[in-house]
């Protein structure tokens, strides 16, 4: 699933609204940044390329080779040798290789089984492993491995967009939750000033105590200090989203003071669970973690090892068959295979093959090791998932019971304060109110960021998070 591209609309250049004093920044706008510029994004976009080159390194065992050699010794006029090769050999997946080559040797002190016909000798045969390395041998498994090694590349780069798109959510939803925090403040701030400046109208003119103004100052030093503390932590929160941000010249971005984050962006969460419920990701948390994938295709190199440490105990067999001729490859039609060929066979195995019984044990209890480390791993994260699914509903449904009571909260306070207008309410009832409901919506704002914090978690753990780069 990918997110809808609406949500990662940019409203103006980047750059330019983070240098601006006052504008509006939403989480899209962010992740665009983020996967266009942020070192770590540049990173995982390298792990693909890299499972590329490590295949294609590998599969280079299997190029055919080309060859050619010309020795001579001449000494007082005399020619001791020439020799003279030139071939060439196709590796098969199989373990056959295929050779054919051309020779012409000659010289008074050439070998004698050196010696070629005048117009030289041809030759075209195979090698044949018959017992190891025909099942599997080092090339294949390399090949083998190095697939898996491309897929387990491929599954890195999404761990590490997962862990990326997790940070910077979380990160943006400090620096967004904080700043409501300071504008519900900042707002309670300016009723009470308000409010402040009526009542001491009232004071001199002697229709209010100076218990009123005593009250309203101690209510609006208490706000105070809560904003100064609001606003600090804004300032620090700003400053842990702004050490993801860089231009495309790889220079920090720093989000000024006065820019204000929106809420866009940070909705896709609750269309990413209803698409990765808790009864999705329990079934299929292997396919959709990259951890897992990672542990799996590492569990599959670990058999391939195995498997190629099983064939090292078999005897080595390997038959060598070279058909022959004089000239260019001209074989007659007809001709005796015996009497135009030359045939080999070599055998060789350790008699106790305790280096190799000890090798194929070592690897075989690092294959069961790694199966059972990902057998445990995948019921901890699964286990994990399901809690923070939980918790996120959970968040959800106090965020709602919260707006409900926040709105209630505040009608009390609106019918308090036309109470006091009218000379039916105190000072002290008026604030108390106030106080409430201020409460009730700066724990709304906190429930709200939990919800997204255990949205964020969930999805990141499900393996999906980073689908929205």
């Amino acid at each position: 699933m990918r997110i809808p591209a609406t949500l990662l609309l940019l409203t103006g250049f980047f750059s330019r609204l983070f240098a601006q004093d006052s504008s509006t920044v939403n989480l899209g706008m962010v992740l665009k940044q983020v996967s266009a510029n942020h070192p770590t994004a540049k990173q995982a976009a390298l792990l693909p390329k890299q499972g590329e080159a490590y295949l294609r390194y590998a599969r280079g065992g299997f190029d055919p080779k080309v060859f050619f050699t010309q020795r001579e010794k001449t000494f007082k006029t005399e020619n001791y040798y020439n020799e003279t090769s030139a071939g060439i050999s196709i590796p098969t997946w199989y373990g056959v290789d295929l050779k054919a080559g051309y020779e012409k040797n000659d010289g008074i002190y050439l070998s004698p089984d050196m010696k070629t016909p005048e117009k030289g000798l041809s030759y075209a045969g195979v090698d044949i492993p018959l017992l190891r390395n025909m099942i599997t041998d080092t090339r294949r498994t390399g090949v083998r491995q190095a697939q898996l090694f491309k897929e387990q590349s491929e599954a890195m780069r999404e761990q590490m967009l997962n862990e990326l798109a997790q940070q910077v959510i979380l990160d943006y939803a400090g620096w967004y939750f904080t700043w409501q925090e300071k504008d519900i403040c900042r707002q309670a701030l300016a009723l009470l000033n308000e409010r402040m400046f009526a009542i001491r109208s009232e004071y001199r003119a002697g229709s209010k105590s100076a218990a009123d103004t005593i009250e309203t100052s101690a209510q609006l030093g208490t706000f105070n200090m809560l904003y100064r503390d609001a606003s600090v932590r804004e300032y620090k929160t700003r400053l842990m989203l702004s050490a993801h941000l860089w231009d495309e010249n790889e220079n920090p971005v720093v989000i000024k003071d006065g820019v204000i984050p929106d809420y866009t962006g940070l909705d896709f969460l609750d269309s990413m669970l209803k698409a990765f419920p808790d009864t999705l990701v329990s079934n299929s948390i292997q396919n959709l973690q990259p951890n897992l994938q990672i542990m799996d295709l590492y569990v599959q190199k670990n058999n391939l090892e195995m498997r190629l440490k099983r064939q090292a105990m078999l005897p080595e067999i390997n038959l060598k068959y070279r058909a022959l001729s004089p000239g260019y490859f001209d074989f007659p039609a007809g001709s005796s295979v015996r009497m135009n060929s030359t045939f080999g066979m070599g055998f060789s195995s350790s008699l106790f093959l305790r280096k190799e019984r000890g090798e194929f044990e070592l690897s075989r209890i690092a294959w069961q090791e790694s199966g059972l480390k990902l057998k445990q791993k995948t019921r901890e994260t699964a286990q994990k998932t399901l809690g923070l699914y939980q918790e996120a509903l959970t968040y959800a449904g106090l965020s709602r019971d919260y707006t409900a009571i926040s709105g209630q909260y505040r009608l009390l306070y609106e019918n308090e304060k036309t109470r006091f207008t009218a000379g039916d309410a105190t000072v002290f009832m008026v604030n108390m109110r106030e106080t409430r409901w201020i409460e009730t919506r700066l724990k709304l704002n906190e429930y709200r960021q939990k919800q997204v914090q255990s949205a964020t978690r969930y999805l990141e753990m499900a393996g999906v998070i980073g689908r929205i780069f």
